[in-house]
């Protein structure tokens, strides 16, 4: 029943942020040939303007069909502009239940999922917001992984 509600929500998450005019930040980084190396973070930069809305946070995760898990575990650490650091795990479902892959394949064998990492955040102070993505498999480096990505989408008022 867990898992369920975490892929609803992670697809209603995609799917509003493709239906987004626009997010406050959104951005990929191409990760190497030869796997994603847990002591390699992907790391993302946001300057947050606003402490008054609610935001939305995500995470791209791009893989090829070859990749050998129904899921990803993550690590996000994130530290704000006056020093303080949280940690947020994440386990991100690749499938679903018959074993077919969630993402989108927009280039043959390459697919594309946008899962939720927090629904609703206020972010205390200005200024820069650093989070740093961490694959936690058991495996590593971790292969088959293309791209992965950060997105902040602030929610809207009505919701």
């Amino acid at each position: 029943m867990h898992r369920t509600k975490l892929l609803l929500g992670g697809l209603s998450f995609a799917f509003y942020v493709s239906c987004s005019p626009s997010a406050e930040f959104d951005a990929q980084v191409p990760l190497p040939s030869q796997g994603w190396e847990q002591r390699n973070s992907v790391v993302f930069r946001y300057n947050n303007q606003d402490t008054l809305s609610p935001f939305r946070l995500g995470l791209h995760f791009r893989h090829e069909g070859d990749y050998p898990y129904r899921n990803v575990h993550t690590l996000c650490d994130v530290s704000g502009p006056d020093g303080d650091s949280l940690v947020w795990k994440n386990d991100i479902a690749l499938t679903d239940a018959e074993g077919r892959w969630l993402g989108q394949s927009s280039m043959g064998d390459l697919y594309a999922v946008t899962a939720l990492v927090q629904d609703s955040i206020h972010f205390k102070r200005k200024g820069l917001y650093t989070f740093r993505i961490r694959q936690n498999m058991r495996i590593d480096p971790l292969p088959s992984v293309v791209e992965v990505g950060w997105v902040v989408v602030r929610r809207s008022p009505n919701e």
